[in-house]
């Protein structure tokens, strides 16, 4: 996933803290494993150059089934093969008594940018409260954000952005953003078009699943003007704020 995980939780007992943070940093190491198609044996790799079915494990299938969904939710903006060149869709094909999927066609290519981190914060946010942890702040790369319960001075988690400069009010919600990189290379593809969205710096979308507003946030950034607004409609409770 390519990036910096951070960890803040309230626990009196040293031992299990310790414990929940080699837990959690299993738990995204085996994820970024299975959802990083660089890595050439990966079940990623494996699916994107096999000619046939590959059997996958739970995670990977389920991830696999939500991705379809949320791309028929987002009108397509949201599309985990939106680096294929064939642009038939859907772009494969999940056979769910044996665990496996196919690729529709040698023209398609799975990837899971603008997923994998909101799944692994879903991960390490289930490891918590099956532990009893109940306030935490969990933090992915300073894009994808989680806030677990409240900060132990105060009502929330409060977390400044680094794009843009905004604040956000976290009291067991989250937030993801989308954009440019840093150096202000447009990276985030229109499916549609197969070009690089260029939808000014950034998009952050708030509410109350990590996996939900990072999803969001690639799709509504992927988008048009006209039609973010209908996007984000069908998803009530989520807020998308807009750079400029």
């Amino acid at each position: 996933m390519h990036s910096r995980l951070e960890l803040l939780f309230i626990c009196s007992d040293a031992v299990k803290s310790r414990h929940l943070c080699e837990m959690a940093e299993r738990l995204v190491k085996t994820e970024a494993l299975e959802f990083d198609r660089h890595v050439p044996d990966s079940p990623t790799a494996l699916l994107n150059t096999a000619s046939g079915r590959v059997e996958l494990g739970e995670d990977l299938f389920f991830a696999l089934e939500l991705c379809e969904k949320f791309r028929s939710l987002t009108d397509g903006y949201f599309d985990v093969a939106a680096l294929s060149t064939d642009k038939s869709r859907p772009a494969y094909e999940l056979f769910p008594e044996t665990h496996e999927a196919a690729l529709a066609g040698k023209g398609h290519l799975i990837d899971f940018g603008g997923f994998a981190k909101g799944f692994a914060l879903e991960s390490i946010r289930n490891l918590f409260a099956e532990e009893g942890i109940t306030d935490a702040l969990l933090n992915f790369g300073n894009s994808s954000v989680v806030g677990m319960g409240k900060h132990p001075f105060g009502p929330c988690w409060r977390v400044r952005s680094e794009e843009g400069g905004r604040t956000f009010e976290l009291k067991d919600s989250a937030f993801s953003m989308s954009g440019q990189s840093r150096s202000g290379k447009d990276h985030i593809i229109d499916p549609h078009s197969s070009s690089p969205a260029s939808a000014g710096p950034w998009v952050a979308v708030s509410g109350r699943s990590a996996l939900l507003c990072e999803i969001l946030s690639t799709a509504v950034y992927a988008a048009p003007l006209g039609s973010r607004d209908r996007i984000m409609e069908s998803f009530e409770g989520y807020i998308a704020t807009y750079g400029s």
